[in-house]
């Protein structure tokens, strides 16, 4: 929607209204933040927009109170996300928002939310309410810090694809379970060393690029997606006789010499629809496409007696 003009002047009621209830609160607001995120912060909201942005008289009244409806849940919506990812999602939303500024402020064509939201624009956080839902759900809106990150990850190009939202999946999801994972597979193929390499940044950036061809959610279960793919393998090689025979371990050590297992997401497959397995320079690879992340992941590698 275009931006409405503000008013030049509130009315005295309008304006005592503002200093009494956000003016005067607004440096705690402000300290709350930046002793959260460990960096000074602001919050601007314009009054005078504010205003012309509803028809109720009595919220025209009370916009210093409609403002700290917003900032309040803000600030405790902001700590909660914090406790959660801690220095991790301070450090990506710091980054993310370089001007370190919460912005108030009605909603554009660069969103659609239906109520209000989070969105990260030109180094600022803004907290944003569509038009005709000033002082609606303001608990809520502010919650999605999740997805104004991952918003803002693709806007930039891929760069931050591996973001706050695929660290924190690999980390309660993957970090856990690999080194076991790991140590089974290398005494299945008889290779105490072999390295499993999931390649999580180059992945998460064309992910990121697939757009609506890949599970919105991909970045959240991006660690259990990858930690099933090598899962997939190990069963794979059970099911082949890997275990304690000479010759199939042996077979694997010649055809892998790299004794190197790798997972990577690509555009397109050469020779199968869901995945495949091949092995490239002494590297065995499996590999699928955006479009069928997380798929039949039990029949990776169901071909692995052909490949050697």
């Amino acid at each position: 929607m275009p931006l409405k003009s503000p008013v030049d002047k509130l009315p005295l009621a309008v304006r005592k209204n503002v200093r009494d209830e956000w003016d005067s609160k607004r440096p705690d607001f402000e300290d709350r933040i930046s002793r959260t995120l460990g960096q000074p912060w602001t919050v601007t909201a314009n009054s005078n927009l504010l205003y012309v942005y509803t028809e109720d008289e009595s919220y025209k009244s009370r916009i210093g109170e409609i403002i700290t409806w917003y900032i309040e849940p803000f600030c405790s919506n902001l700590e909660s996300f914090v406790q959660s990812y801690g220095d991790d999602g301070k450090a990506e939303l710091n980054s993310l928002c370089s001007k370190h500024q919460v912005e108030l402020a009605p909603q554009l064509e660069d969103t659609t939310f239906t109520y209000g939201g989070l969105h990260i624009k030109d180094g600022v956080l803004r907290l944003v309410f569509a038009e005709g839902s000033l002082a609606v759900n303001t608990n809520d809106v502010s919650q999605g810090f999740q997805d104004a990150l991952k918003l803002a990850a693709a806007s930039s190009g891929g760069a931050n694809a591996f973001s706050i939202n695929a660290r924190q999946s690999v980390r309660g999801s993957y970090d856990p379970e690999i080194g076991a994972l790991q140590k089974a597979i290398g005494e299945l193929v008889r290779v105490p060393d072999i390295k499993l390499n999931p390649d999580f940044e180059k992945n998460a950036a064309v992910l990121i690029q697939a757009g609506d061809k890949v599970r919105s959610d991909w970045d959240k279960v991006l660690g259990g997606a990858t930690l099933a793919y090598f899962d997939g393998l190990k069963y794979q090689l059970e099911r082949a006789g890997f275990k304690d025979d000479d010759m199939l371990q042996e077979g694997f050590q010649e055809g892998i010499s790299k004794n190197e297992i790798a997972f990577r997401v690509v555009e397109k497959l050469e020779n199968s629809s869901y995945h495949e397995t091949l092995v490239e320079d002494g590297v065995l690879v499996m590999q699928t496409t955006p479009e069928h992340f997380w798929t039949n992941t039990s029949d990776v590698g169901s071909n692995i007696l052909d490949l050697l």
